[in-house]
């Protein structure tokens, strides 16, 4: 057993005795002994380090045994946090000659409290009101912008802004739909809008852009165009956006790989030339048909009515502008919204959520832009640069076949092989 074992008595979240050892390591009491000796566990036996320590005191909390085997780094800084937020609430305690509850009983009574404050909740579309204090922002700006029997609109004067100067928008979701900008200046994502829509039509979706253009134009007067409009493979959405926003850039986003992964030749078509993409599409096809792939070659009729024909190929193939090719910046804020509550919440929960989102996104723009905070390092997207890497050495080889004035064949060759490359040393 180490010597100058130091030992200080602390206790959990939940009220639980906890065991601080040299203030770099805590355990929680995991069971009591006969003889009145209590064995703790490191508090990592329980997260993917399974951590083996463990320490047994006797009932004047001298060490009995302690088994050192740790196979993690110390905590001193966590350590140090449990000591000072149970000295702080035996301090409270004894002042007011009550017991503190913990910070998480803490947490919940604010939470129940608050939501309490909240008006009745709504079961329809049609009873959502007209006017309510959750319509402005913390800053008392108007929130909500447009309201009727199919969609409510919130944008605030600062997103409304952020909309209009940048050219970058990625839209997702469906009953709590929102859009997202990307500022290259501050390499930061900012979500531009949220609305709560009763459908997916596409005149709702055209109701709702020309909301957010005409309230966007009030707080810059010269808007950046044309658009590139991120979105996934939905038509109503993109057929709204181009029909709003002229000129706009429509980019459907990755998701054949998603459904069809083990249809990785054709997963990867928005990365090749599109030049080729129907002949190396129909030696596919040749192919599955001499060996009778009878559900292969459904898919690849699938595959033909929709993305080949009733989308335009220069939509989703990025062969010139491989930089975003996932919609996760607005997926991710969705999932995010959906952790924020334990169940579906009440209208006006999610108002509230909604006005701390864009209070918060404001605050931290304004903060980047005075220089408080520093601006966000650019990640090292890896997969991205790796696929315009491979595409690049595949589009100087085509440049050396023009050059040999080769057939178009061997063009089709050198794109199917580009696709097989992919599979195997990228997207795999």
């Amino acid at each position: 057993m180490e010597k100058n074992l130091e030992i200080e008595i602390s206790k959990t979240n939940r009220g639980k005795e906890q065991i601080i050892l040299n203030r770099k390591y805590k355990f929680n009491l995991s069971s009591k002994r006969k003889d009145n000796s209590k064995k703790y566990k490191c508090t990592e036996y329980k997260t993917l380090n399974q951590c083996p320590s463990f320490i047994i005191l006797n009932n004047e909390n001298q060490i009995l045994e302690y088994d050192d085997s740790h196979n993690h780094l110390e905590n001193k800084f966590g350590a140090a946090k449990s000591i000072v937020k149970n000295k702080i609430k035996d301090e409270i305690s004894k002042s007011m000659g009550l017991i503190c509850p913990g910070y998480n009983s803490i947490k919940s009574q604010v939470t129940r409290s608050r939501r309490k404050q909240l008006p009745p909740d709504i079961t329809t579309f049609d009873e959502i009101p007209n006017e309510s204090k959750y319509y402005k922002t913390k800053r008392d700006e108007n929130f909500m912008i447009f309201k009727n029997n199919d969609i409510i609109v919130f944008q605030s004067p600062f997103q409304a802004e952020l909309f209009s100067k940048n050219k970058h928008i990625f839209a997702d979701g469906y009953q709590v739909f929102i859009t997202r900008t990307y500022v290259t200046e501050l390499n930061c994502f900012y979500t531009t809008s949220f609305s709560v829509l009763k459908n997916k039509k596409q005149t709702t979706y055209e109701i709702l852009f020309e909301e957010i253009k005409k309230n966007s134009s009030k707080y810059n007067s010269i808007e950046i165009t044309p658009k590139i409009f991120h979105c996934d493979f939905e038509k109503a959405l993109s057929n709204a956006a181009q029909k709003v926003f002229i000129d706009a850039n429509i980019k459907y986003l990755e998701k054949i790989k998603e459904l069809y992964i083990y249809y990785n030749n054709i997963s990867n078509f928005p990365f090749i030339n599109p030049e080729y993409i129907y002949d190396i599409y129909s030696k596919i096809k040749s192919e599955c048909q001499e060996h009778n792939y009878v559900q292969f070659l459904e898919f690849l009729e699938y595959f033909k009515k929709t993305y080949l024909i009733n989308f335009e190929t220069e939509n989703w193939n990025y062969y010139d502008n491989i930089e975003h090719i996932t919609n996760n910046v607005s997926e991710t804020f969705n999932k995010y919204l959906k952790k924020l509550f334990a169940k579906k919440p009440t209208f006006f929960q999610l108002l509230s959520e909604l006005q701390k989102e864009e209070s918060k996104y404001y605050i931290d723009y304004e903060r980047r832009t005075a220089g408080i905070l520093r601006n966000k390092k650019q990640k090292k997207l890896i997969r991205t640069k790796e696929i315009k890497a491979l595409v690049k050495y595949y589009k100087n080889m085509e440049i050396l076949l023009k050059k040999k004035e080769s057939v178009r064949n061997d063009f089709i060759d050198l794109w199917l092989k580009c696709l097989n490359d992919l599979n195997i040393k990228i997207i795999d």
